[in-house]
């Protein structure tokens, strides 16, 4: 009977559990997490959630757990030894496994300035309740990085606290330095200008002034900005210290191949830690996402099963913005032509071509051209510019 211990209790962690449970596992199985709720999902945290539309029960993923499979959550492991197959937590308790799974994940980056009240980062629960506490006698408030993160908080407090000063400051020279074009920004910035939010581009934080609550920001060109609530999302870094010691450490994340595996036998990894050669872009990446880490949990349980399966997908995301969502499906980036549909205001569709071949798609408010867009992308087929109206696409004639 195989014994497996799961580093990590987030999203991937709890999908990986499921997958295994409604496939027979017969075995034990161990997670570790370091935070002191069940596995859950973490995109409402920064929408649904701090908004107030779903409570944490919402969030969590459900998981019977019995004998056979136990959580230990405030649980943090000090020390791996992944030769004689042990670990050891943060209370020095050893445990033995026979196969072992890191779904550990990535962290906040933090700026570099010291601590003090009203300084919030957002990646956890335990995160999004602070900030969505804060928020009620806050009202002035301050995001560094206009990342997905960002703009997603922002359009959620602008929804639910109409009146409240907010300020988006960003080092680069646009929003979404990540998978996004200039179509796609443009129309997301002007969402977030129409609603009043005060994007400045190009600008750093130079100065927090306030000994133990924040009480306002300095910028690089001098601009002094009042902030009583700062919430910061610059991106995020792989939790590779628990392996720093190991044969699998590698700076960008742990390397493992289409089944999930690294390059010694019985270890495993999922989700966002895992440094991954991509069969659509053709190099290793790390993706951040809901659907990696949704699929890679089921690719991962079915090889554990003993059906052998790949990963291969088409990178897909979606945010949700003020009453608008948005979804793109492979690469947006990288293209030396696109069309669009745009069927009102809010619903549109781009598509966007590399050497006569579908790439990549985003889409406002309309999801179904989303699924078409997939299989066309899997179909790798050239297309003929000829039969498209380039401002007016039925995306069926790519067919």
């Amino acid at each position: 009977m195989s014994n497996i211990c799961i580093i990590g209790g987030g999203h991937s962690s709890g999908k990986l559990t499921q997958h295994l449970i409604n496939g027979n596992f017969k075995g034990n199985i161990k997670i570790f997490s370091e935070e002191d709720s069940p596995p859950y999902e973490r995109p409402p945290l920064s929408k649904e959630y701090l908004e107030g539309t779903k409570s944490i029960k919402d969030l969590e993923l459900k998981i019977n757990f019995e004998k056979e499979i136990q959580l230990f959550l405030n649980s943090r492991i000090e020390n791996i030894n992944l030769e004689n197959k042990t670990i050891v937590d943060k209370n020095n308790t050893k445990y033995e496994f026979d196969k072992i799974v890191f779904a550990n994940g990535t962290s906040p980056r933090k700026i570099n300035f010291r601590e003090r009240e009203g300084i919030c980062y957002l990646r956890t629960i335990k995160d999004s309740i602070i900030i969505k506490d804060k928020l009620l006698n806050s009202k002035n408030i301050v995001i560094a990085g206009a990342g997905y993160i960002g703009l997603e908080v922002a359009s959620t407090i602008r929804k639910k606290y109409p009146s409240k000063n907010i300020t988006i400051i960003e080092s680069s020279e646009n929003i979404l330095s990540r998978n996004a074009n200039d179509n796609l920004r443009n129309y997301i910035k002007n969402m977030h200008i129409e609603n009043n939010v005060n994007l400045i581009l190009n600008s750093k934080i130079e100065i927090i002034n306030g000994l133990k609550k924040i009480e306002s920001l300095v910028l690089n060109n001098s601009t002094e900005l009042t902030c009583d609530l700062l919430i910061v999302g610059i991106g995020v870094k792989p939790n590779i210290e628990i392996i720093q010691e190991t044969s699998i450490f590698n700076e960008s994340g742990i390397l493992i191949n289409e089944h999930c595996e690294t390059k010694i036998k019985d270890i495993y990894a999922i989700g966002d830690i895992t440094y991954f050669n991509s069969k659509y872009f053709k190099d290793y990446v790390r993706e951040e996402s809901w659907n990696n880490a949704e699929k890679q949990s089921y690719v991962l349980a079915q090889n554990l099963l003993g059906i052998k399966k790949s990963y291969n997908e088409i990178p897909w995301f979606w945010t949700n913005q003020y009453d608008n969502n948005i979804q793109i499906l492979g690469d947006i980036m990288n293209y030396d032509n696109y069309a669009q549909k745009i069927y009102d205001s809010k619903k549109i569709t781009q598509v966007f071509f590399k050497d006569h071949k579908l790439k990549g798609i985003f889409t406002v408010n309309n999801g179904r051209d989303i699924s078409m867009a997939k299989q066309m992308i899997k179909d790798d087929k050239k297309i003929d510019f000829n039969n498209i109206d380039t401002n007016n696409l039925d995306l069926k004639s790519l067919r």
